[in-house]
This record gives structure tokens, sequence and C-alpha cells, in this order.
């Protein structure tokens, strides 16, 4: 009996690890460690003393993002549940974090053409009208 009890519960632990695994999939996301190293300037806005491009890369380095776009305004990063813009600030950087649609909304005309469409979804709407879009 007692055999039984322990295997039942190697079975729920496996289960348990088993559905972390299947949540997590390996998305990660930006929000902790932006709200953690760096300085809050308002809601959803942060600073750092470096560059945009150094603050990119602690930023990937930490939580792999789905894409990202370099221009000469800032760096964006697209998670699957944030959008993280990063300016010239100063010397400095200013950080902004946004939900997809919201980032996305935001940075349209930096990333618009790499991203195509609300949240980095890709849209495939070719027209409206009778025989438009065949």
């Amino acid at each position: 009996m007692k055999g039984h009890v322990i295997g039942a519960g190697l079975v729920a632990l496996f289960g348990v690890i088993v559905l972390l695994i299947a949540l997590l999939g390996g998305k990660t996301s930006p929000r902790g460690y932006i709200a953690k190293n760096y300085k809050k300037v308002s809601a959803g806005t942060y600073s750092s003393p470096k560059a945009p491009l150094a603050v990119a890369r602690e930023i990937v380095r930490r939580n792999r993002t789905k894409d990202r776009v370099y221009t000469p305004t800032g760096v964006f990063l697209r998670y699957h549940n944030a959008v993280v813009g990063i300016l010239p600030e100063g010397r400095g950087s200013k950080i902004t974090l946004d939900a997809p649609a919201r980032g996305y909304a935001r940075y349209h005309s930096h990333v618009g053409g790499s991203w195509g469409g609300s949240g980095g979804r890709a849209t495939s709407f070719r027209g409206g009208g009778p025989g438009e879009g065949k």
C-alpha cells in the first residue's frame, strides 16, 4: 500500500512538472525583469543611464524575444504578452512596457512593416469591395 502512495505521488509530481512546462512553453516576459532592474518613472515607463542598445542587450539576454526591431529612433522588442520600446533619452534610455496591442499602436510607425499587424500578427485583409483582393 505504501508503494502505491509513493507511486501516485511521483505521478502527480510528474504531472505538475509537465503542466508547468506546457503553460510556460518557453514564453518569457520581460515585465518582472524590467521592474526589478530599471528605475520606474511612471506606470509602464522606466529609465536607465545606459544607451538603448545596451539596455536591449540586457533585457534580451534575460528574456528571449519573439522579434526585435532596431531603428535610429530606438529598439523595439516583441514578446507574447508585451512590447518594449527602448528610446534614447539624454545620455540614457527611456523604456516603455505595453500590452501587445497598445505597444503596436504606439510604435506602428517604427515596427509596422516588420511586425505586420496588431500585436505582431500578420494581417491578411486584402480589400473590402466586390472583387477586391481576389
